[in-house]
Formats: structure tokens, sequence, C-alpha cells
């Protein structure tokens, strides 16, 4: 799901996410093939995160063009636990590294995509429902990279090792006068205590951002080592 929560993988262990995600917008579709999402514990509280795509841009009529995403670098910090069915609160401070460009003037650089987001995490299980709360805000060196972000999580695991989740993720202007809600439904399926099935689907709802979303997928095997 786009909305974070607290949970690190814990001392010395990986989490690592290899995924297959689609985005169609009128007129092409951008494919991550694959999305690689590696996070590393330090202590039972802390988390090393990098995460980067190969990027294959698919337009009607036109010639696939592909390229490398942009290198996040991440830190999460759960500084607040009240155990796993109690309130919990992190930090997540994470850097996107822009892509070379030779003509960094032009307004379509990819270096618009050089971004540090600085967002809190927020999870209480109810026992019915686990609720994922974050928000943060997005800073760059250009305009139209800035801006706030937020998002509401609820998950309920329908039987041991099956997880089911619904969500609704606004990215906004910084000023607030444009913004993108995505609505997407989730779901997890541990195929043992090592590897788990990822799954999400979903769409904007609204947006004055950008190019409307018409689909948003996702499929990933995540492996715990």
């Amino acid at each position: 799901m786009i909305t974070d929560d607290p949970g690190t993988p814990g001392d010395k262990h990986w989490e690592i996410n290899l995924a297959w995600t689609d985005q169609e917008v009128p007129g092409s579709t951008l494919v991550g093939v694959p999305l690689l999402d590696a996070n590393y514990g330090v202590g039972d509280r802390i988390q090393l995160n990098y995460q980067a795509s190969w990027n294959v841009i698919r337009g009607s009529g036109l010639d696939n063009e592909s390229e490398m995403s942009g290198s996040q670098f991440a830190v999460k910090w759960r500084f607040y636990d009240a155990g796993d069915s109690g309130l919990q609160v992190s930090m997540y401070p994470r850097y996107t590294a822009p892509i070379p460009d030779p003509d960094p003037q032009d307004e379509a650089s990819p270096l618009l995509k050089e971004s540090f987001l600085m967002p809190l995490e927020v999870r209480r299980d109810f026992g019915v429902v686990a609720v994922n709360v974050d928000f943060g805000h997005t800073f760059s060196p250009f305009k139209a990279g800035r801006g706030w972000m937020g998002g509401l999580c609820l998950g309920r695991e329908i039987i041991k090792g099956w997880e089911v989740d619904a969500e609704v993720h606004v990215d906004t202007s910084e000023s607030l006068g444009r913004s993108e809600t995505i609505l997407n439904f989730g779901s997890r399926y541990d195929f043992n205590e090592h590897s788990t099935l990822l799954l999400a689907i979903g769409r904007d709802t609204g947006n004055t951002l950008g190019p409307r979303v018409t689909l948003l997928t996702y499929v990933g095997i995540q492996v715990r080592l």
C-alpha cells in the first residue's frame, strides 16, 4: 500500500520486496519491471531503506521508452512503541536522488524527481481493524516538486496469514490548491514465515495535479531474511 506504517524488520534482518507495478493514464502506461524495495533492520526500531525501479513507458502508437528511476534512500525510526496492539509512531525521512539529465534547464527534466520527504507514521490495532495513518511534507528545489501528502489505511486479518486492506491517499500542491486522491485496495498472503504475496489495485478518484490515473496495480513478493 502507499500509506506506510511504523513497522521495521528487526535487528539485522532483511525485508526485500520485488514487484511489478503498472500506472495507466490516458495515452500512456508506466510499468516498473521490477521495483526493488530493500529494508534492513538496525536494532528493533530502526530501518534502512533503498528503493528504485526500472521503468518502461508505453505510449499509444509510439516506441517504448525505458529508464532507471531515481534512487530513494530512507531511514525509519519508531520512536514510540506501546506494543503490537498499542499505539506506534515513527518518522521516515527519505531522499530521492535525481536522474542525471543533459539539459537541467528543461522544465520537463527528470531533475524534478529530486525530493526530500519528511513524514510521520502512526499505527494502532483495535482488534477488528488495524489503522495506519501517515502524513508529511515533500521538499524540492523545484516548486512543482513541493507539496503535502497523507494517507489512511485500514487492515483486517481474515484468517491467520491473510490480510486485506483499503486506503485513501492524498497528495497536494504546497498551497493545497491542487490535489490527487487515490483509492486503493490490497491484500497480503503469507506463504510461510519468510515470504508473502503482496497485491494492490486502485485508481484516482480525482486529480488536478496531473493526468488522472485510471489504473494502478502492484504485484510483488516480500522475502524476509
